[in-house]
């Protein structure tokens, strides 16, 4: 019998944010938001003088914010004192009359700091099969919580959540972590010969380009 109430320690979930103009959505778009990055959660007041809490990127960059209604729930975990972290899912594209509106979801993970070294570890694990594509669960009981405390390192849940449905005018904009992107990591993490391949491999896709419009007779 587990001696352990994750309610009472840990929250977890999935969350839609939204953007506000276009350099968001081309910043969600680019190798500075990769599925699978770690971020944290800021807070600010909107418009209106309510909380607002926003997703900031790990390059300490606001690349969206919660509804009125998930920033009012989650006002709550911040009350308390606990961690939030947020992992990005995927980001998607709606195609409007007057404007095209990036936005997504994030799995958030909200935590009594005193078991910052293990979930914090936990969120490495899950963050990683995130950036597989593969969508974990959140949510765990109190059972999986302190599976997921005794064992961090290795111990992940096998629930998956699946994504929602689209209507046709959103197209998914990315949902798992790329080549580039795994390369772009061993960069950031000084591994020179991967920094080189990384930039190579960007100068191929823009001479593919030019050779394309070339062969098109535009360039």
């Amino acid at each position: 019998m587990t001696s352990l109430n994750a309610r009472d320690v840990y929250f977890g979930t999935y969350l839609k944010f939204f953007t506000d103009g276009k350099k968001y959505g081309a910043a969600l778009s680019g190798p500075d938001n990769a599925i699978g990055d770690i971020g944290t959660i800021e807070w600010d007041q909107d418009a209106n003088g309510r909380q607002q809490a926003w997703l900031v990127n790990p390059y300490s960059i606001r690349v969206g914010h919660f509804s009125p209604a998930d920033s009012y729930n989650l006002a709550v975990y911040q009350a308390k004192g606990w961690t939030m972290r947020y992992v990005l899912s995927f980001v998607a594209l709606t195609v409007g009359k007057s404007k095209n509106d990036y936005w997504g979801e994030i799995a958030l993970i909200a935590y009594n700091p005193r078991y910052e070294d293990e979930i914090g570890a936990f969120l490495k694990t899950f963050s990683k099969r995130m950036g597989e594509g593969f969508r974990p669960n959140p949510d765990l009981d109190s059972d999986s919580l302190e599976r997921a405390i005794a064992d961090p390192t290795s111990w992940t849940t096998t629930q998956k959540i699946a994504l929602p449905k689209f209507d046709s005018d959103t197209m998914m904009v990315k949902d798992h972590r790329t080549l580039h992107d795994k390369l772009l990591d061993k960069a950031r993490s000084r591994n020179l010969g991967c920094y080189i391949i990384s930039w190579a491999f960007i100068a191929l896709l823009v001479l593919a380009a030019i050779y394309g419009l070339h062969l098109l007779g535009l360039f």
